[in-house]
């Protein structure tokens, strides 16, 4: 019976070795490349990073990560330099983020708007979603509020240009009634009325922010909000053909409503809307109202489009009111109490989307008011690691090697011949673990 062929077993100075070299290459296979910490660089890590980047353009996570620390140290335009040859790669939707902060930085906000939005459209982030759309409505706004001052900058060259004929402007309905706890009114059913030209595409309504935010930049009087001189001056700078403007009086017995409907070329005459009911029935009001204007302003709704204007997003008037003054916060800048009342809107009718949708946007626009965009991005690397994994640490890789530990034999099975020869595993059996390694590229 020839001899049996018994295996050696690695002495512990190779087992040792063995478990290092694992822990190598787990280090060398899943983490950034060298030169690139973990996080948002401090001061100090940025010159190597710029060092990394320019001997390796390619080093996709290099860039971000400079990006972050450009942003930090309050440099946007360094930021975005390095960041837009990676804006087409779509396995790094961080990077249309970042890009958002530095152009939201440098006050370029519609740029930064599509940032965001594009943002939104290839992350998958679910958790960060709505941050990120609370900070898009504030860009908006803010957006919108550069537009305006843009636009009275230039409004002599504006009163020549051409108003596009299907650009509908509505202005906040002024309450001349007795009762001031119905003066929200005047802002929800400007809201009411936007939404439902809106279902029509062959009219183009502008935000009801926008026109707010020209109003207040003007600040007109109540008075002077419904004088069709008025309307025509500010639809010009709008850019709307046509701006509907009125008031809302008398009580709950009778509301009335005097809608007007007036065209902003030169010498154009008003046409007017009035009707009115009881207090209780507002909402069938607003829905004749609205379909007085179309057929004042010639368009024929299609039996599909009617449905759909017919659509009431509440029947509640005390959800209505509590909307419209959450409409007024928000005007004035007062996010966290806007959210308030739009949540009291949505609890006093749970059908009442438009109300839980806005709260949650206040919201989030409330957390935002006081955080700067490089800010912005601090708070989005700490709370939700958008940016590349981190190098692993010690704990790290001895807990991935830790489940494979058992493949390598301890003392107690060793041959002590073997290891006094070190002879051991040489020509004798099978290896149990092969581990090769390749040096990194």
């Amino acid at each position: 019976m020839p001899p049996s062929r018994l295996p050696t077993h690695p002495p512990s100075s190779l087992r040792a070795l063995l478990l290092l070299l694992a822990g190598l290459a787990l280090l060398f296979t899943g983490c950034a490349p060298a030169l690139v910490p973990g996080g948002v660089p401090s001061a100090e890590e940025v010159p190597p990073l710029e060092d990394r980047v320019r001997a390796h353009p390619g080093d996709t996570d290099a860039r971000l990560r400079l990006g972050a620390g450009y942003l930090a140290l309050d440099q946007p335009a360094d930021a975005l330099a390095v960041l837009e040859p990676v804006g087409d790669d779509p396995s790094r939707p961080v990077a249309h983020f970042l890009m958002g902060n530095a152009l939201e930085a440098e006050d370029r906000y519609a740029e930064a708007r599509e940032a965001y939005t594009r943002y939104l459209e290839v992350s998958g982030n679910g958790e960060f979603r709505g941050r990120v759309e609370g900070r898009l409505a504030l860009v908006r706004r803010r957006e919108l509020a550069a537009d305006v001052r843009t636009s009275l900058a230039r409004e002599t060259e504006l009163a020549d240009a051409p108003a596009d004929p299907d650009a509908v402007a509505v202005f906040p309905f002024v309450y001349d009634g007795a009762d001031p706890q119905y003066q929200p009114l005047g802002r929800a059913l400007a809201e009411m009325i936007v939404t439902d030209l809106a279902r029509v595409d062959r009219i183009r309504v502008l935000e009801r922010l926008r026109v707010q935010l020209l109003l207040d930049e003007l600040a007109l009087a109540e008075e002077e909000r419904v004088d069709p001189g008025s309307a025509a001056r500010s639809g010009r700078l709008l850019g709307a053909g046509r701006v509907v403007q009125g008031r809302i009086d008398g009580d709950e017995a009778l509301l009335s409503i005097l809608a007007g409907l007036v065209a902003t070329e030169e010498g154009a005459q008003m046409a007017s809307v009035n009707d009115g009911d009881a207090l209780d029935a507002f909402f069938d009001l607003q829905k004749r109202i609205v379909l007085s204007l179309f057929e004042t302003m010639g368009v024929q709704l299609t039996p599909a489009e009617r449905e759909q204007v017919m659509e009431r997003p509440t029947e509640n008037l005390r959800a209505l009111l509590l909307y419209g003054q959450g409409l007024e916060a928000q005007d004035q800048g007062d996010f966290p109490g806007a959210a308030d009342l739009f949540r009291t809107a949505a609890e006093e009718d749970p059908g009442f989307e438009e109300a839980a949708e806005q709260a949650e946007l206040s919201a989030e626009m409330g957390g935002h008011m006081d955080v700067s965009p490089g800010g912005f991005a601090m708070e989005a690397f700490d709370e939700f690691g958008l940016g590349p994994p981190a190098p692993p640490t010690l704990e790290t890789i001895q807990a991935t090697v830790r489940p494979v530990e058992f493949l390598v034999p301890g003392p107690e099975l060793r041959d002590p011949g073997a290891d006094f020869l070190g002879t051991e595993g040489v020509g004798l059996g099978f290896p149990t673990v092969e581990i090769l390694l390749r040096r990194p590229r």
